[in-house]
């Protein structure tokens, strides 16, 4: 007897030992030396132990006590419970796009529209007022001014602002091939992958996917009309690198440059589509008549998570989102909703935590036996937004859902949706690893302009 508890411990032993190896060749390949360091404390105290009871027997009854507490442990890791289905309430009316803050934004003083909209809308013209006094988005008097990133980012978003002729066009070509639907769907989903599309998925125009008024360009305050039956999204993966840079300029250069990525796949399914005889249209920055993350949820791509973004299962939030509606017929998505992601945001909260401008919530979602979405506060993340002159991007680069897609990670990951002890334990050891408040990631050297860099604290 004595013999099978020493060799359960010593497995036991050699299981961490080879746990945190992993854990440690990990970090260090992902540059993440702060977390590897951490992991050498535990490893070099199990290493002594094993070492120790080479040559010296450790007491049974510390064996047994040890090997009991580590095979409770594992058998909770693996065994399957408390994943309540999540089910999120439908949203009863259509949201107006001239409400979001970017059509705000783009709103003149003394203009026809400026009091038109604060006539219907009074109580926003005192938080709209706060953003105007500040410097703005890519401003050169903001607080996180960087000539470079900013006009790289700048450039993209030009560059996105080339392809808004292209978004809607009439039919080139007639489908003379007698292709089938399912044919044509298929070979959108491996060319948007191709593309450079993270995830892709399908899913039925539904009535709350719609604005109910167009809220930017020439069409501002119609009525949106829009008579297609379905609609694919996709993402794009935005750089986990950029991303530790966060609020700074980084964000706002990788933000742009998916949002043109989305913006370049979207036009080129939306013409392939058109070119087949079916009719399509491109959804893409500054030029939406959906709500991107309703459609990639309801395409199965993610969930939407407590700091108002979509959760993906390899990203987490680190995606851009591009949607194509057709009437083209296309395969409808069968994926549930992961409710662990929503479970774990729940628990988490570290995008509140970190939050510079205190817009994130940390309540709980759940009402009865429905979820309700997380509301931020919009006006005072946007605000923010305008005084740094960036998108900051905080919230997603602290999240434990968009550490990098890799086997360390994903398969994190896997074991998140298996119960809630590992999501608790996972979000423990993600705190102690990567810290509760991740510090600022500093600009390399290539990113820096020649007058110095001016970073400053805002967090």
């Amino acid at each position: 007897m004595s013999r099978a508890i020493d060799f359960i411990f010593q497995f036991q032993l050699i299981a961490i030992i080879a746990g945190l190896l992993f854990f440690i060749f990990y970090s260090f390949f992902e540059k993440e030396k702060k977390a590897a360091q951490k992991a050498l404390i535990p490893f070099l105290i199990i290493i002594s132990v094993f070492v120790f009871h080479y040559f010296y027997d450790i007491p049974l009854l510390f064996q047994v006590i040890s090997s009991g507490l580590l095979t409770i442990i594992f058998v909770l890791l693996i065994i399957p419970f408390g994943n309540n289905e999540v089910k999120f309430e439908i949203p009863e009316n259509k949201f107006d796009e001239r409400d979001i803050m970017f059509s705000r934004m783009e709103l003149k003083e003394n203009t026809e529209k400026f009091n038109q909209y604060y006539k219907m809308n009074p109580e926003n013209k005192e938080k709209d007022d706060k953003f105007r006094k500040e410097p703005g988005l890519l401003s050169q008097k903001s607080k996180l001014y960087n000539p470079f990133l900013f006009n790289a980012a700048a450039a993209s978003f030009s560059t996105v602002d080339l392809l808004q002729p292209l978004v809607e066009t009439k039919n080139h070509l007639k489908n003379t091939n007698d292709l089938h639907a399912s044919e044509i769907t298929d070979f959108i989903k491996h060319w948007a992958l191709k593309l450079g599309a993270a995830d892709i998925g399908f899913t039925i125009l539904k009535p709350h996917h719609l604005y109910s008024y167009i809220g930017r360009g020439k069409d501002y305050g119609k009525e949106l009309q829009l008579n297609h039956k379905y609609a694919i999204a996709f993402t794009v993966e935005m750089s986990h690198d950029s991303m530790q840079h966060a609020p700074q300029g980084t964000i706002i250069t990788e933000s742009s440059q998916q949002y043109l990525n989305a913006g370049t796949i979207a036009v080129q399914i939306a013409e392939f589509i058109r070119n087949t005889g079916f009719d399509a249209r491109a959804h893409i920055d500054a030029n939406y008549r959906v709500i991107c993350p309703a459609v990639a949820m309801d395409a199965g791509l993610g969930t939407i998570g407590r700091m108002g973004l979509l959760m993906t299962p390899k990203q987490g939030p680190r995606v851009r989102i591009g949607v194509v509606t057709t009437n083209l017929e296309v395969p409808i998505n069968k994926r549930p909703i992961d409710s662990s992601m929503i479970h774990f945001c729940e628990i988490c909260k570290k995008c509140a935590v970190n939050c510079p401008s205190g817009s994130i919530s940390f309540d709980t979602s759940k009402n009865e036996k429905k979820y309700k979405r997380w509301l931020i506060d919009h006006e005072s993340c946007f605000t923010y937004w305008t005084k740094v002159g960036t998108d900051c991007g905080r919230c997603i680069a602290v999240c434990p859902y968009a550490h990098n897609n890799n086997l360390l990670h994903n398969l994190v990951r896997h074991f998140l949706k298996i119960n809630p002890f590992n999501r608790w334990i996972a979000l423990k050891l993600d705190n102690f690893f990567y810290n509760i408040k991740p510090p600022l990631v500093p600009l390399k050297n290539w990113m820096k302009p020649n007058s110095g860099e001016r970073i400053k604290e805002f967090m």
